[in-house]
């Protein structure tokens, strides 16, 4: 049988005094109290994600509307966890690339239909007239595996997130509840997570939408669902699990 411990109100309330325990920490329980008040006694100044208030900055709450914010989503998912241009056609290598056709920055020309958007179509008629101006044997010895678009970099960064806004409308329409959509567009942790969804796709857009749900109703902090969301990729088999997980715990994350 587990022992419990048992303090008195006077001893609860000398030792919320002593270690700055606020009144939500608590109500807790006795046992999840005093592991509480036994890790600020042991580590009173420590690297975690809890501020000197006690709340973790992982539960912080983001300003602007997530339009304002997009094109800044997009350029950190592009930058930390997607590539630049391949294309089989140019020589490129296609050891683990699968059955992926022309794509830049993640984004699959065919495979994602990508040109069934006016922004998809301007995304891949600017590399086209880079084909049509440069000849293709040159086009292809300057788009080299990997390359970013040169002096294009930026403007294709700026649709690629207008086209990537379109799957995360459809995407949050579908599968978040207007709960979990309010707590993920208020959180910029959360927002990364599911704007990387996109690329990963719908089927683990939903899967990730349902166990964070279940959390929202389990009524979760934002640390705990970011946790949860760190978890989940864990337990697939997505690329860069590492690299999203140091993205969005980050201290310094800001898509302002």
């Amino acid at each position: 049988m587990a022992k419990r411990f048992i303090i008195t109100e006077e001893e609860k309330n000398d030792i919320k005094s002593l270690y700055n325990i606020n009144e939500q920490e608590s109500t807790t329980g006795d046992g999840s109290f005093l592991m509480k008040a036994f890790e600020k006694f042991m580590f009173p100044e420590t690297g975690s994600t809890e501020s000197k208030s006690g709340s973790s900055y992982l539960n912080d709450t983001s300003s602007g509307s997530v339009d304002s914010k997009w094109v800044n989503v997009t350029k950190k998912v592009i930058d930390n966890f997607e590539g630049g241009y391949w294309n089989p056609k140019c020589g490129h290598q296609t050891k683990g690339m699968g059955k992926s056709t022309e794509t830049m920055f993640g984004l699959d020309r065919y495979n994602g239909n990508i040109e069934s958007t006016p922004e998809g179509k301007e995304f891949f008629g600017l590399i086209d007239k880079e084909k049509n101006d440069l000849g293709m044997q040159q086009f292809c010895n300057t788009w080299k595996w990997n390359y970013k678009g040169g002096q294009l970099e930026d403007t294709l960064k700026t649709l690629a997130a207008k086209i990537m806004k379109h799957q995360y409308d459809s995407n949050s329409q579908n599968f978040l509840s207007p709960e979990l959509k309010k707590r993920v567009e208020a959180n910029d942790r959360l927002l990364m997570h599911f704007s990387y969804a996109c690329w990963n796709g719908p089927g683990f857009f939903k899967k990730f939408a349902k166990s964070l749900e279940d959390g929202v109703k389990a009524g979760k902090s934002d640390e705990e669902l970011i946790q949860q969301a760190v978890a989940d990729r864990k337990n697939t088999s997505l690329l860069n699990q590492d690299k999203v997980a140091a993205v969005i715990t980050s201290s310094n994350l800001n898509l302002a």
